[in-house]
């Protein structure tokens, strides 16, 4: 569909009346909200974007702007299901914390004695890989073999044989000098989606459940999320926001993103059901009186590893899997995630216990990022 067609039906679509949490609702805020929401997807030129603000209360708004499907004009609701790529590691890390409070493992653990393959950095094979190592992307893993692979229309690998063949000599994937970076772990940080994957696959090897039954059993089901899976096919196809990219003056859908290292992107959810899973971290680790992660371990995540990310910019650290900002005064944790049709951003003020997220299905651009970040702040700011 050409932009200006697009465009000519913003007006209908874009005004869909958010969703707040009963007695919480503030019209006059969610109308400027709504003109400013359609104001950016016009200028970012993405189709549609489902947010969302929660507290220690819970879910205090909810919406869904624009399009899930624009050849069909089928709108984005907050039950809309996004895939948001590496926000999925959140939840990823959500679920290994609830193990780790178990006792099912201790952060400086060595993992391979836990694998049922040979891990050790080829370059330091002396020297373990822990789990706080893929908390922290400090590993040595390294993504520079990943981002040369294609799965796209492909039936991917188990997570079990993707992971072998790409850390163990002799496997499919295997390069001792791109597999693995030239740094001892925990000296250095890079951002590694197999690492995470790795961690993952470890929740199994700890605990009786993969992480896919777990995070089902322990983590959705008691939360109430019905729009979640971390794959399409447990979702429905009418509940899919369809990805796209915007090239040429129009929106081209894209072929839905398939790859082996699912607890790593390729969660599928929507902004109600996320809300819920990040109001864990608003609301001391319970939700609905049930408790998921303590303080504590919420603490221990939020704590910055002694890796910097970026050492020009100190500001930003790195904490077990969500990222630290403390600019200007504020302790935000925060994660994003970009893939082909997928940008995602999600993120908490840790001292206010305010949360926020907004979900888009359009390729990362500088002007979907830049807005994503603004709309997410001016929800965090929101004083509900």
């Amino acid at each position: 569909m050409h932009r200006r067609q697009f465009l000519a039906l913003t007006a209908s679509a874009l005004a869909a009346s958010p969703v707040w949490a009963k007695g919480r609702g503030d019209g006059k805020w969610a109308r400027s909200f709504g003109d400013y929401v359609r104001a950016g997807l016009a200028t970012a030129e993405t189709p549609g974007m489902g947010v969302a603000i929660v507290d220690g209360g819970g879910t205090q708004f909810s919406a869904g702007y624009g399009y899930a499907d624009v050849a069909r004009a089928r709108r984005v609701t907050p039950d809309t299901v996004f895939q948001i790529a590496s926000v999925s590691k959140t939840v990823t890390a959500t679920a290994m914390m609830m193990l780790w409070q178990d006792g099912a493992f201790r952060l400086d653990d060595a993992i391979a004695p836990l694998l049922d393959f040979p891990l050790a950095h080829p370059k330091f094979p002396g020297v373990p890989v822990t789990f706080r190592h893929l908390f922290t992307h400090t590993s040595g893993i390294s993504d520079a073999v990943y981002y040369t692979l294609d799965f796209t229309g492909k039936t991917p690998p188990p997570l079990r044989e993707f992971l072998r063949d790409y850390l163990a000599p002799g496997g499919k994937y295997y390069d001792p000098a791109k597999s693995w970076s030239d740094a001892k772990p925990g000296t250095a940080w890079d951002y590694c989606n197999v690492a995470v994957a790795l961690l993952g696959y470890l929740a199994g090897r700890v605990n009786p459940d993969p992480l896919d039954v777990f995070t089902r059993t322990r983590l959705f089901a008691p939360l109430g999320l019905k729009h979640t899976s971390w794959r399409y096919e447990g979702v429905a196809a009418g509940d899919l926001a369809d990805p796209y990219e915007f090239a040429d003056a129009h929106y081209r859908a894209l072929p839905r993103q398939s790859y082996p290292d699912w607890p790593a992107g390729l969660l599928c959810t929507s902004a109600n059901d996320y809300a819920r899973t990040l109001s864990i971290y608003t609301d001391g680790g319970r939700v609905n009186g049930r408790a998921y992660l303590k303080p504590d371990t919420i603490a221990t995540m939020l704590t910055p590893d002694a890796v910097l990310p970026d050492k020009d910019h100190p500001d930003l650290r790195q904490g077990l899997t969500w990222f630290l900002s403390g600019k200007d005064g504020r302790r935000i944790a925060l994660h994003s995630g970009g893939d082909p049709g997928a940008a995602s951003l999600a993120a908490f003020d840790v001292d206010r216990h305010v949360g926020a997220l907004a979900f888009a299905n359009i390729t990362p651009a500088k002007p979907i990022v830049v807005f994503q970040k603004q709309a997410v702040k001016r929800m965090l700011d929101r004083d509900l």
